[in-house]
Formats: C-alpha cells, sequence, structure tokens
C-alpha cells in the first residue's frame, strides 16, 4: 500500500509519509543516501511501529527540486515549512547523521517547535575527517563509479560484524542508480561544506539525547562529546556498532521511546 504523500514547499513539493492517530508527534529525518528512504516505506512501518501506540509519526524527504548552492540551513527551513504545513505545531524529532544536522538549525530558529530531540552518530561542525569521507563520496559520484561508491557507503557507515553478514544485502539496494539521483546526491551531499553552527547551540531549549558508538568512521567521538557537553544532555555509548549504529543497533527503538516517555 502505497502511503507516500506530497506537500508543496515554496517552488518545490516534498514528499513524507504518515502513520499512527495520536496528538504526539514522532517526526523522523533520514541521513544522506543515494535513494530516497520513502522506497522503503514498508519496511520503515515496520520498524517503528511500536511508536503508534502513543504517536503519530511523520518521516519527510528531502524537496524533490534541489536548487544550486543549497544549504542545510534551507533544508532546515524547507522542512519545518512542511511540517508546518501538514499542521504539526510541536514535535519530537529523531534525526541521524546529515540530517540531524536539519535538526539542530531548526531548534536553534524555532526553539519552541521541537520538545525532545535524540541526535544519533552527527556533529554540530563538520570536521577534516567526515570532510575527507564526503569529498571521497562527491568525487565517485561525479566520475560514475557507482560500484566503489557502494562499497565506500558500506565500509563508511556499518561495522565489521555487519559487514560480514549482509554486504550482499546491503550493496544491492544501491542498484540501478539514475542520473538525477547522482546529481540530487552531489547537491546534497555538497551541503555539508563550511557547516558549523557551534556557537548556535546554546539556543537549543528542547530536552536532548546524544547517541554516538565507537566504531564510528564518520564522526569521532569528540563530536558527540562536545555536543553533549554544549547542550548539558545524557550522552550514550555504544560499544560494537558503526556510524549506522541506528540500523545496527538491536535496542535502538526502545532507547529512543524511553527517552521520549522520560
Amino acid at each position: 500500500m502505497n502511503m507516500i504523500q506530497s506537500i508543496k514547499v515554496h517552488n518545490s513539493e516534498m514528499e513524507y509519509i504518515k502513520f499512527g492517530d495520536w496528538k504526539k508527534i514522532f517526526v523522523i529525518i533520514p541521513g544522506l543516501s543515494l535513494k530516497s528512504v520513502l522506497l522503503s516505506e514498508e519496511a520503515i512501518i515496520a520498524s517503528f511501529s511500536e511508536f503508534t501506540d502513543n504517536f503519530t509519526v511523520y518521516l519527510f524527504d528531502r524537496i524533490k527540486d534541489i536548487p544550486e548552492n543549497y544549504s542545510v540551513y534551507d533544508m532546515a527551513e524547507d522542512t519545518y515549512n512542511a511540517m508546518i504545513n501538514v499542521w504539526i505545531k510541536s514535535c519530537n524529532i529523531f534525526g541521524a547523521s546529515q540530517w540531524w544536522m536539519i535538526a539542530q538549525c531548526m531548534a536553534i530558529k524555532h526553539p519552541n517547535f521541537i520538545e525532545k530531540m535524540i541526535l544519533w552518530s552527527t556533529t554540530c561542525k563538520m570536521e577534516s575527517n567526515a570532510l575527507k569521507i564526503i569529498s571521497k563520496r562527491i568525487e565517485l559520484t561525479k566520475l560514475g563509479n557507482i560500484s566503489e561508491l557502494n562499497k565506500n557507503f558500506i565500509t563508511d557507515v556499518y561495522c565489521k560484524e555487519t559487514i560480514k553478514k549482509y554486504w550482499d544485502i546491503i550493496l544491492q539496494s544501491n542498484t540501478n542508480i539514475s542520473d538525477d539521483e547522482l546529481q540530487r546526491f552531489i547537491k546534497l551531499a555538497s551541503t555539508i561544506y563550511n557547516f558549523d553552527i557551534e556557537k548556535d547551540l546554546s539556543n537549543i531549549k528542547c530536552k536532548t539525547l546524544v547517541i554516538w558508538s565507537n566504531n564510528d568512521l564518520i564522526f569521532w567521538w569528540e563530536s558527540s562529546k562536545n555536543l553533549a557537553k554544549i547542550l548539558n544532555c545524557k550522552l550514550y555509548l555504544y560499544k560494537s556498532y558503526g556510524h549506522a549504529v541506528y540500523d545496527e543497533a538491536p535496542d535502538f527503538r526502545d532507547r529512543i521511546l524511553i527517552f521520549l516517555h522520560s
């Protein structure tokens, strides 16, 4: 059953899915990927089905038409406007990797909009290691080396145990990538350059949980430690997963729900 809906945002549109029927709102903002996560809508709904006992769940994609020189700040405002347009007045938000950068910007500019925020595998400013990895992905995309790009994605974001078990499955999930998807990825990936909102983090007022894994190869320990220190919030450390700890840790949904109900 296709549950994908679309909302107009300025001169473009943004697709989203919605499931559950409660006053409390839980919003998912996905990380950077080659293909839209909405292509896996059934898996997403199944994964977060237990949230519908207490929340209406939304997942918002990016706008369809990405302009040149698009920024994380632009993405944040477009996502905020999409939420307002579907009558969300306040929400709890879960963002991973690049897309938590959106949540940060949203919480800074609209401090009363977000009630609670869960931050997984992310940072408030780009550092040399992450820039090197993203730049490599952009380079491979421009060269059209999709095979190497897919392998690069897998080895960067998953721990060794996950790669050993699911290499073929994960590799096949990013096949048949169109030229439009490649160009879209380049524009979205390029938004991370010069991203630095550390000085504005004190404007974030919502209750926050920061989560990191010690095998994260993109954002290092100091990034999450610094986030938690500035936000004066709890920092939880996983010891055996990679950057995609939100895909790998079997208890991640339970951990989110405990925090939301605390």
